[in-house]
């Protein structure tokens, strides 16, 4: 007897399997002419001063982040000391937000890293 698949599954999984069929199918080696595409650091002008400016702006981010670690410690602190539980609960979801956004800024080149190597693999 035949299974029955509910419509709602069915909805979610037509559009998948039709992406994954025609990567597949759109592939270079598929179309008979292969592409390749290698990231040179030095092929466009100015990659120097653009290097720069994302240095520039990750180390703002990261002193930003940290600005807002202090800031929102200090409002822990203080809403734990007079009893402000709104203060208290403030600070500390500023904490780990400051906390998580370091951790994520920190780790984004490695992690545009793996999904490009994922992408190439």
């Amino acid at each position: 007897m035949a299974q029955h698949i509910p419509r709602r599954i069915v909805r979610r999984a037509v559009p998948f399997a039709a992406i994954v069929w025609l990567s597949g199918a759109v592939s270079g080696e598929a179309l008979g002419a292969p592409v390749s595409a290698t990231p040179d650091g030095k092929a466009l002008p100015g990659q120097d001063r653009l290097q720069q400016l994302l240095n520039g702006l990750y180390a703002w981010a990261l002193i930003l982040c940290l600005a807002a670690l202090v800031v929102a410690a200090v409002v822990w602190a203080w809403g734990s000391h007079s009893h402000h539980q709104g203060a208290s609960y403030a600070g500390r979801r500023g904490v780990l937000i400051a906390a998580l956004t370091a951790l994520i800024i920190g780790a984004g080149p490695m992690l545009v890293n793996f999904f490009y190597l994922l992408g190439r693999g």
